[in-house]
């Protein structure tokens, strides 16, 4: 997504195949691929896994939620289809023209035209109905490439991984949390004076304004000591939709769960297993926020603020101490649709700790939620943020298509 209007003109085939990735954030690899078109603009990509056996029911299963996911979107009319299959590509032709013809089909029965529905293998690339290959040379050398470097205006762009290291920093952190662990400050002269542990709301949104370049070991630690529970994620997340104060309400609750579970010998999150995501409960917009079910749109700058800052935070922080940090961080690139990203990350934590619960939950809301709902329920013809669009063939291919 980008937060100005961003005009690419695909003149081919080829060029819309180069726009894909750019509008996934993401380099593109096995699996299926639809640009949503409100007139002659997209501002994003819809990706599901390939299916498993290619049976005609799984590939009816899987066009109907495709075509349920497009359907939320107010002003879609037309789509562009891709498959991205790691064979070669007389193998892939033959194996996903089934999947490719269940698509094209479900889509228009449902009023909606299509623009292309294209293959690119590992060894070249073509229309499904022309079944001729083509030289993937054509996508790299699309003059797409240059066109959005040179006149896109562009967020951070998120990849699911993590800054570089610098071992010094590091070191740092790491020497800042073992003082804060015994409520004292060291100064280079040797001083020591007791350490207060600041409030953490006001902390992360001190961190947010600072901007993630100009945090140091102070303020890493300070985000590293913040971000190791299941309160405390609840509490960043809420605090990055819905504001400082709701996460003030949020972090009083987590305390008060806490000196509960102290009370009767248990841990927090034992607590919380008599609080599914699903059941109702006094703060519903958070747990209906955490499961996607519903929230507010995302402001976007400060999603890439949060994510600039957590990175650096979870680049410097102990390996013990990093998956609640990349356990949020999945959460908040899968909240503005990069669940690629989000298992990458999610992938991460679990290698440093296969048990982590919050890991696993996590990656079952993921998984079980595709995409949250504000990313599927949108305007597209309102939004002028996060939009690319295609030339003169592009509209004649729309207007072909609607008409067929």
């Amino acid at each position: 997504m980008t937060d100005s209007p961003t005009i690419v003109k695909a003149r081919s085939a080829a060029d819309l195949l180069a726009m894909l990735p750019h509008l996934a954030n993401d380099t593109l690899s096995s699996g299926i691929v639809i640009a949503p078109f409100a007139g002659k603009r997209t501002p994003s990509v819809l990706r599901h896994p390939l299916p498993r056996n290619g049976t005609t029911s799984e590939l009816r299963s899987i066009a109907t939620t495709l075509l349920g996911m497009i359907s939320r979107l107010g002003g879609c009319d037309a789509v562009l289809i891709a498959v991205y299959a790691d064979e070669e590509f007389d193998v892939a032709l033959d194996e996903h023209s089934e999947l490719a013809q269940v698509l094209l089909q479900r889509f228009r029965s449902a009023g909606f035209g299509v623009l292309d529905v294209l293959l690119v293998a590992r060894d070249g690339w073509s229309q499904f109905d022309e079944g001729e290959r083509r030289e993937l040379s054509e996508i790299a050398e699309s003059p797409v490439h240059i066109e959005w470097d040179q006149r896109a205006v562009t967020r951070s762009r998120h990849d699911g991984t993590l800054p570089a290291t610098d071992p010094r920093l590091a070191a740092e952190v790491a020497l800042t949390l073992i003082e804060a662990t015994h409520g004292v400050r060291v100064d280079s002269f040797g001083n020591v004076t007791p350490r207060q542990a600041p409030d953490p709301v006001a902390a992360f949104e001190s961190a947010l304004a600072l901007g993630a370049h100009l945090l140091g070991q102070e303020g890493i630690a300070t985000m590293t000591r913040a971000l190791h529970s299941e309160g405390d994620f609840d509490r960043v997340l809420t605090q990055v939709f819905l504001g400082p104060e709701r996460a003030a309400e949020v972090w009083a609750r987590t305390l008060a769960r806490r000196e509960a579970a102290a009370s009767a010998n248990a841990q927090p999150i034992d607590l919380m297993r008599g609080e599914p995501w699903q059941d109702p409960r006094e703060d519903d917009d958070v747990a209906d926020l955490l499961s996607g079910r519903r929230g507010p749109r995302p402001d976007l700058a400060r999603i890439d603020a949060a994510i600039a800052v957590l990175s650096r935070t979870a680049a410097h922080a102990p390996m013990d101490l990093r998956p609640m940090i990349l356990c949020t961080l999945a959460w908040l690139h899968w909240s503005i649709g990069l669940g690629s990203c989000a298992a990458r990350l999610l992938q991460m934590s679990a290698r440093i700790d296969p048990d982590h619960e919050m890991t696993t939950i996590v990656n079952a809301i993921t998984l079980a939620v595709m995409l949250p709902a504000w990313v599927l329920e949108r305007d597209l013809t309102r939004e002028t943020a996060a939009s690319s669009g295609s030339g003169a063939r592009l509209n004649r291919a729309a207007r072909r298509a609607r008409g067929r």
